[in-house]
């Protein structure tokens, strides 16, 4: 195991980085209990950590119990681990362990954000309905791209049949690869869609964000009304 990851014993235990990621991008670290011919593998709850640093915590217990379902792995509320491993079973405990982890924080972070996306669209469904109209607004709609059919939200009838679509899109990059996914499908279909992307502060959206305007405008939530209207109307 040494060959594969740096390990630091102290008498009866041993800690290692595991090379696998939290969503943080801290390495997963893993803690070795010996008792003779036995193995005690924790992740000394920092994937619960992870995930209440990520504002995630209470997304986690569920995440957590469904990690260590599918990897075969214990959990104590705070911590995911292996209990009693053989020796000869030490280096799958510990990948189990890890991975399990790694998992339940990625889950946890994943939902939190997905919660967010839907109460931030909740509040540009209001801001929309406000310049364009309740009735030209539907909060959420499926639209045809080329090759999919996607769930759009914040839709707004244009003049002549267009359709305009306001997406709200966070910095996680789950988000942006997902707009970017729906943004790029629909803009291969010609059916004159004004697509946009609306972030909190275009200065924090990073290099990700920047391959949305290949695809989308690109406007703050706080915007003009007269941006909104702008943008829409070039569909």
């Amino acid at each position: 195991m040494r060959r594969l990851m740096p390990i630091a014993v102290e008498g009866q235990s041993a800690r290692l980085n595991a090379p696998i990621l939290y969503p943080s991008g801290s390495a997963c670290t893993i803690e070795i209990v010996f008792n003779k011919d036995r193995c005690f593998v924790s992740d000394l709850g920092m994937g619960h950590f992870e995930a209440e640093m990520s504002g995630a915590e209470s997304f986690y217990d569920k995440s957590a119990r469904a990690a260590v379902e599918k990897y075969g792995v214990g959990f104590d509320g705070l911590s995911v681990f292996a209990a009693w491993a053989s020796p000869s079973k030490l280096e799958s405990a510990v990948t189990l362990v890890a991975n399990a982890s790694v998992f339940a924080a990625q889950m946890a972070v994943l939902r939190a954000e997905e919660e967010k996306d839907r109460q931030r669209n909740s509040e540009l469904y209001e801001k929309v309905s406000h310049i364009f109209g309740l009735k030209s607004v539907e909060k959420s709609r499926e639209i045809q791209g080329r090759d999919d059919v996607w769930n759009a939200h914040n839709v707004v009838a244009m003049p002549k049949g267009r359709i305009a679509v306001f997406e709200f899109v966070s910095t996680y990059q789950n988000s942006v690869a997902n707009k970017f996914l729906m943004f790029s499908d629909l803009a291969k279909k010609d059916s004159g869609y004004s697509l946009n992307s609306v972030v909190r502060d275009i200065g924090r959206i990073g290099k990700r964000g920047s391959m949305l305007a290949d695809v989308s405008n690109i406007i703050q939530l706080d915007a003009a009304r007269e941006q909104f209207e702008k943008y829409a109307s070039a569909a």
